[in-house]
């Protein structure tokens, strides 16, 4: 029996799509433009396989899988009225995620788990430089995303 049996269907999108959601949570807590959409976009992408990549625990092979594998359908996108409205929401995404996850698996696999959702949104935080012109004077993690790694490792019990 894999691990991913342990969760429904729909649990189971909660819990992918929650690995992400902390990582659209610090791009909507301080949008950086188009490069630096571009930017987080592919660390996070990124992240998300080889931080998986990396565990040894069975959640963490399970979650790689299912990244890996040919998607049927693109999630249906839901529209926000503003920057904060998303954050606030894809927290609450990992909140449900991680509360299943603590539910349904091992303390072990709850733990790696958290580390990942924080180490793919800590790599997002620091792929684009904020602030600054063309680059230069600039902040790798502006205060907005240092307050929303700061609200997500609170979330995650990871202080």
């Amino acid at each position: 029996m894999s691990v991913k049996d342990n969760f429904s269907v729909e649990e189971w999108d909660k819990v992918i799509s929650a690995t992400a959601s902390g990582a659209a949570a610090v791009v909507a807590a301080s949008p950086s433009g188009l490069s630096g959409l571009v930017a987080e976009s592919s660390a996070a992408s990124k992240a998300l396989r080889e931080l998986a990549r990396s565990s040894t625990s069975p959640l963490m092979a399970a979650i790689l899988e299912t990244l890996e594998a040919p998607r049927q359908a693109e999630p249906q996108r839901q529209r926000f009225r503003s920057t904060e409205e998303a954050r606030a929401a894809m927290l609450e995404r990992v909140r449900q995620a991680l509360w299943l996850v603590d539910t349904k698996s091992s303390a072990e696999e709850a733990t790696a788990y958290r580390h990942y959702v924080l180490g793919v949104a800590e790599a997002v935080a620091e792929a684009a430089t904020e602030g600054g012109f063309l680059g230069i004077g600039g902040q790798k993690i502006s205060q907005a995303e240092q307050a929303t790694l700061d609200e997500l490792r609170a979330l995650l019990g990871l202080v």
